[in-house]
């Protein structure tokens, strides 16, 4: 039986048999549970992936795989999607999707363009770098196997060069001839918690002449097992003042707030099948009254489980109280919601479960709550500051939900990486609520890569931190009479004499990937910005500390350039993404029917990220590197088997800020941005494989 990766639903917890066949690769992270893991790839093992047998096998004149626009979304793969060949989907910010023969390199079929994009060009918010000028397909879609359907967001102009006026539309489309299936559907109406958030379209205008607010699709779409199509969006801006209504001239009660939504379309209706509801599921995460809880993860997908959905929210406003505001503001939060599709003609609805709240963006007055009452910028309680017009904003952005949430399927355990470069062990049964320590499956919170922020604030914060969660004790947990495995740098630096982080350096956590073993856990990888790549043993049992089993040498962002173009050591705010992440490998021999445990002899580790410079602010130099996933050498150190700019290999090029690689049928594809003179001027696809 070939194992499908979308669709499966409540299938993944079976036992199912799994050949050794091609793969799809349908969304992003790979699997609904975003483990970013393909355990069957059959071809590439780390005894074939080295400078000798492995490299690019595209070349930089290949006009089929050069695009004029901005990619931030991840490819997708359908096996012998093209006659017998691979089909890959690439989007652009453009509103353009592109498919492509992997083995002859060429289109499948014509672009596809879905209408013109917002022009963003010189935005403060969404073009404020200075290279995304326009802002199109900024969401990795995804593919429904069983319905053979496309599912695609895009903002797109109501009018033609007419900017004011912007529509997020979803587009239904025949991903094997990029036709349209149905009619596109625009997203908008009232979120069903009866709170007046409001997800406009292009009609919804105000004073100003303009919509209400202008949402962010980043993260990755979804589908649950009841045929949700879920969206989830981030806040138009990262705070609510006054000052910028009266900018605008726009009078009291209209309000400037941007919200995190949540959006969930019954596909079958989208299909056009008679009696479904073609209107969505709103959730908003704040109050009216009040801004944020954007979801952005990276670009990650949410974890979905069935009809289940977690999301993980950004910055903004959020009460230190427990209160009937304190569970509507889900700002800084892990948000558990259900999805229950159209009945009746009705829309379908997202229903909240549980959430989780790590920290506070309001000043906590009283630290009594606190795991150290002496400290009132500890990570639990508080560390926002009033603006000058009596509102909040966070200080520092260190925002809860930079990377997506991560599942170990077939277990209660859900991790979540965040900007403080610490990773979280939740209980999907038992969230917690406003408890931050005591609901965690292992506690403290493990720190996995360093972190900073504010440079007045962020050797203080480390050290307060530090002391606030101690070091673990060495354990024997490995019941063999050493108590030396890895639980001596469990915590990062795990010194509160040392009050400095290495040259004021953040390490923001936006990939996790996972080696699962089997449901009692496995192998996570992180990459940290300004960091090394980290591997760690994860139980899912309650309450059993993590250990560090190897990390790689290599330093992402080590360096930036200069204004005279020399290279310097990076310091704060340093250089995003870190690592962006995926495993491969084949099924295991010894145990084939876990259709997500991976082969310990096969499992390779793959990584894009920036050798040098900030993929967020700038345009970094990225590497693509491969290591060993499950065999370490002494010193607990990673084993590498591939780098480009290695070992005579030609360097990578631009990394893309969001786009990790995806491995599948003996190919990994990479995408680059195309730079010339600091300037944006496109992207380009970049497939590696065996040499011939």
């Amino acid at each position: 039986m070939k194992l499908s990766i979308a669709g499966l639903g409540a299938l993944f917890f079976l036992s199912i048999p799994i050949a050794t066949e091609a793969v799809s690769i349908t969304e992003r992270a790979g699997n609904p549970f975003r483990t970013a893991s393909n355990n069957q790839e059959t071809i590439l093992n780390p005894t074939n992936v080295d400078p000798n047998t492995f490299g690019l096998l595209s070349r930089n004149d290949n006009k089929d795989l050069i695009f004029d626009a901005k990619v931030e979304t991840q490819p997708l793969v359908i096996e012998k999607g093209a006659g017998g060949d691979d089909l890959i989907i690439i989007t652009t910010m453009k509103n353009e999707v592109y498919g492509i023969n992997t083995r002859t390199m060429t289109l499948a079929y014509p672009k596809v363009n879905l209408g013109i994009p917002a022009n963003t060009s010189g935005t403060s918010d969404m073009d404020m770098w200075g290279h995304t000028p326009t802002w199109g397909i900024s969401a990795t879609p995804i593919i429904d196997i069983n319905t053979k359907t496309l599912f695609v967001a895009a903002w797109v102009l109501k009018n033609n060069n007419e900017n004011r006026y912007r529509d997020y539309k979803i587009f239904v489309l025949d991903p094997f001839t990029g036709k349209q299936k149905a009619n596109p559907v625009t997203i908008s109406g009232v979120s069903q918690e009866g709170n007046s958030c409001v997800f406009n379209d292009a009609n919804a205008i105000r004073l100003d002449k303009k919509q209400y607010s202008f949402p962010k699709l980043r993260a990755g779409l979804a589908l649950t097992e009841s045929h949700g199509l879920i969206l989830s969006f981030a806040a138009d801006s990262e705070e609510f003042t006054g000052k910028k209504m009266a900018d605008k001239g726009l009078p009291n009660p209209h309000r400037y707030n941007p919200h995190g939504f949540v959006i969930a379309y019954d596909t079958k209706g989208l299909l056009g099948e008679k009696g479904i509801s073609k209107s969505p599921a709103i959730f908003c995460t704040t109050a009216f009254d009040s801004w944020g809880g954007g979801i952005w993860q990276a670009g990650g997908a949410p974890v979905i489980d069935g009809d289940t959905i977690y999301v993980a929210t950004s910055n903004g406003t959020s009460s230190n109280t427990k209160s009937a505001k304190a569970d509507i503001d889900l700002t800084e939060s892990m948000i558990k919601l259900r999805y229950s599709p159209s009945n009746n003609g009705a829309r379908p609805a997202l229903n909240k479960v549980d959430f989780y709240k790590a920290f506070l963006d309001e000043k906590q007055p009283d630290a009594s709550n606190c795991l150290w009452t002496d400290n009132t910028s500890e990570i639990s309680c508080g560390r926002g500051h009033s603006d000058n017009n009596g509102g909040t904003k966070a200080a520092t952005d260190w925002d809860f939900g930079p990377s997506g949430p991560m599942m170990i399927p077939g277990s209660n355990l859900l991790l979540q990486g965040t900007k403080d470069g610490i990773i979280y062990s939740l209980n999907k049964t038992d969230l917690g609520k406003h408890e931050p320590f005591t609901h965690l499956m292992s506690a403290p919170p493990l720190v996995a890569s360093y972190f900073v922020g504010d440079i007045q604030q962020n050797w203080q914060r480390a050290n307060q931190l530090n002391q606030s969660i101690p070091c673990p004790r060495p354990i024997d947990n490995q019941g063999n009479g050493d108590v030396d495995v890895g639980t001596a740098n469990w915590f990062q630096p795990c010194d509160p004499s040392k009050n400095t982080p290495p040259d004021n350096k953040m390490h923001h956590i936006h990939s996790l990937a996972l080696a699962q073993q089997d449901s009692s856990g496995g192998t996570v990888f992180v990459w940290g910005e300004n960091s090394n790549l980290k591997a760690y043993k994860f139980s899912t049992s309650v309450n059993v500390t993590p250990i560090l089993l190897a990390e790689g040498d290599e330093i992402s962002s080590k360096f930036t350039k200069s204004p005279n173009g020399t290279l310097e050591n990076t310091k704060s705010p340093g250089g995003m993404p870190g690592g962006l992440l995926m495993v491969s490998s084949a099924p295991p021999a010894s145990n084939p029917d876990k259709s997500f445990s991976v082969d310990p002899n096969t499992a390779i580790i793959w990584a894009v990220y920036p050798l040098q410079g900030d993929a967020n602010k700038h345009f970094a130099d990225g590497q693509l590197i491969a290591y060993d996933a499950t065999k370490f050498l002494a010193g607990k150190k990673l084993n590498r088997l591939y780098s480009t700019g290695i070992d005579n290999q030609e360097d990578l090029g631009i990394m893309t800020r969001m786009a990790p690689p995806v491995v599948a049928n003996g190919k990994v594809y990479v995408l680059i941005y195309r730079v010339n003179n600091d300037n944006l001027i496109g992207s380009q696809l970049k497939i590696f494989g065996l040499k011939k």
